[in-house]
């Protein structure tokens, strides 16, 4: 009597494969079959449903770590998804370790966004060391994952080989001076990123002064949101001397900065010279009467910016005065934001008399 053959996942037809997806979602195909062998890998890699499965958005609550730990097993060998979201406080530095072990492996995710979560120092640094080996991933979004200067350590470390990572936002990282030095030196010598996010109260002074000193050479970075509350003066002017040097920067936002006025003194001289940035934030940086004028006078030869965001500062109706003059002189700017300022009436009369056109003016 003859053995009855039984199928196997070698040899069982296409067509049945995919009736038996046919009664699965993607993510159950993802989570059940992925990595079980390499043809049906490349079945389910064929099957139309399963392609359109490019976007894991993941909630708190939504999986904990003994789920987790399938997802990312998973994502090794998956050659759908693009873009992986995360945002929840429930997976730790076990969790970050085992995503970091898929993107060693995995060349299709591009984008990730990890926010508000327990990732100690370790996790993130899993994180980091793993882009060494990525070279699929463009976007990276840590917002307020506790990283600190040890867990960016690696992050910054992988910058020096990475040769895919674009954009890189760390707002509420904590990175402290230690940190800052460490990515001024990583910028230094990368050369694809192209915007850069972080906000932090506790740069100062070196920190401050280390990461101008990198965009002196760095002509790569087109973008950079370094918003640092507890930035002294020194750093802002050693800043405002880079700005004299680079030729990259597009866009720069340096909202809750608090400078003084000999600091927002020294920017204004350094936009006289920059013909490079089309953009420039410094919404609540405390800019009084002194910084107003040096500003307004900058505005009068700078023949480059489109925008500037001066929001919820300390302009007074001098202040307004001083820009209305500039804005008539100056036909570059496309965009200025003056609101939630003190300019009062006799402020709100002279912007009003502008009669230049193409200027979007708010106030």
């Amino acid at each position: 009597m003859s053995e009855v053959a039984v199928p196997s996942l070698t040899t069982i037809p296409v067509e049945l494969v995919y009736r038996i997806l046919d009664e699965m979602t993607p993510k159950c195909i993802m989570l059940s079959l992925g990595g079980v062998c390499q043809r049906l890998n490349d079945i389910t890699d064929t099957y139309a449903p399963y392609q359109e499965f490019n976007h894991i958005f993941l909630k708190a609550g939504g999986m904990d770590l003994e789920g987790f730990a399938p997802l990312a097993n998973a994502l090794k060998f998956n050659q759908t998804v693009t873009k992986f979201e995360f945002i929840g406080d429930h997976i730790d530095r076990t969790g970050a370790e085992m995503l970091a072990n898929a993107l060693c492996i995995n060349r299709t995710i591009s984008i990730i966004h990890i926010k508000t979560n327990r990732f100690d120092p370790e996790g993130v640094r899993a994180l980091g060391n793993s882009l060494r080996f990525n070279q699929g991933v463009t976007t990276v979004d840590l917002d307020t994952c506790t990283a600190g200067a040890e867990g960016a350590e690696e992050f910054f470390r992988a910058l020096t080989i990475n040769r895919t990572l674009r954009d890189l936002d760390l707002e509420v990282n904590y990175l402290c001076d230690d940190g800052t030095r460490q990515l001024a030196e990583a910028l230094k010598v990368n050369k694809t990123l192209k915007t850069l996010s972080f906000h932090n109260e506790s740069v100062v002074k070196e920190g401050a002064i280390a990461l101008a000193e990198a965009l002196k050479v760095n002509d790569t970075l087109t973008s950079i949101e370094i918003s640092w509350g507890g930035t002294d003066t020194p750093g802002i002017k050693a800043l405002a001397e880079a700005l004299k040097f680079n030729s990259g920067l597009k866009n720069i936002d340096l909202e809750n900065s608090h400078m003084a006025p000999v600091g927002i003194q020294a920017l204004a001289e350094a936009l006289k010279i920059n013909r490079v940035l089309t953009d420039i934030s410094l919404g609540s940086s405390t800019i009084c009467a002194l910084g107003t004028k040096a500003l307004a006078e900058a505005l009068m030869t700078n023949q480059g910016l489109t925008t500037i965001d001066l929001e919820n500062n300390e302009i007074d109706p001098e202040g307004a005065q001083s820009f209305a003059q500039a804005l008539q002189i100056n036909q570059t700017l496309k965009k200025v934001k003056l609101g939630s300022n003190k300019i009062g009436d006799e402020g709100s009369k002279a912007l009003k008399a502008i009669t230049r056109d193409g200027l979007e003016l708010s106030f």
